[in-house]
């Protein structure tokens, strides 16, 4: 429909105000749509409105088969295109310099992070912020798992989150999940001085051949930005080869790791 109306990915990700990742997703069966989002997607591409009810059926079924599906009432727009890309790309490369990211945080630490210090019980909106973050750890023993590969500060292993107990768990969880053969983590540390691109984290998404596409993620308070454009996600990736370059050696790094967890134990 969008190729017979001469329109381009980049055509129908401005009608939803998205990156083409997700459209293309869409277009290849990947990802599900939201029935607002294919109402306008259908309206761009000239499909009558008594036509819509097949497709918007079509839309709840794939709905039906995807654990995010009761959230989306609950989750921000862009927060629900950053799990479709975790559950389509094949590899993942992180960069965090002062927090375990979330794909290997413990139900306690993602607990902390996301109470931001507060203390007392989670609200609804907080307990569904933790969920989701729990449940996106799929990704890493699905039937094949997403290859990861990231580079954690060492402040990330020292900064006390939750306490002495929660952090000794946390980095307990750490060490059995670098021993994952799809899972490589380094730790850059503080000796290593200043380092390549700064103290700004990033993710960068890769899809599976043919498509090659490469998607970077900037995390902020609000929100998530997504970059695409090939100079911008090339300029990341060597960043990221060069953050890896300095970083200890994941032997090494994991040695450091059960330091700081034996440091815990001991204290």
């Amino acid at each position: 429909m969008r190729e017979s109306k001469g329109l381009l990915l980049e055509d129908a990700a401005a009608v939803l105000d998205c990156h083409i990742a997700k459209i293309s997703r869409i277009e290849l069966g990947h990802s599900g749509v939201r029935s607002a989002e294919l109402k306008e997607l259908l309206r761009t591409y000239g499909v009558t409105e008594d036509e819509w009810p097949g497709f918007l059926a079509l839309a709840k079924t794939d709905r039906k088969r995807r654990w995010s599906r009761d959230l989306e009432d609950k989750l921000p727009t862009d927060f629900l295109d950053l799990i479709g890309l975790e559950a389509d790309v094949s590899t993942l490369r992180i960069f965090h310099p002062s927090m375990v990211v979330g794909l290997f945080q413990t139900e306690d630490y993602a607990t902390s992070v996301i109470q931001g210090g507060r203390v007392g019980p989670l609200d609804d909106e907080r307990r569904t912020k933790v969920r989701v973050r729990l449940e996106r750890q799929r990704v890493l023993t699905r039937e094949v798992p997403l290859e990861v590969r990231a580079v954690l500060g060492e402040g990330a292993l020292r900064q006390m989150v939750g306490g002495a107990d929660v952090m000794r768990t946390q980095l307990l969880h750490l060490v059995e999940v670098a021993q994952m053969p799809t899972v490589t983590i380094q730790v850059l540390p503080f000796s290593a001085g200043a380092y390549p691109g700064g103290p700004l984290p990033f993710l960068i998404y890769g899809f599976p051949p043919p498509s090659g596409l490469e998607v970077v993620t900037l995390e902020y308070l609000t929100g998530h930005l997504y970059l695409e454009n090939p100079d911008e996600t090339d300029h990341f990736a060597r960043v990221f080869e060069e953050l890896r370059a300095v970083a200890l050696s994941p032997l090494e790094s994991q040695a450091l790791m059960n330091d700081y967890t034996d440091r815990l134990t001991s204290s």
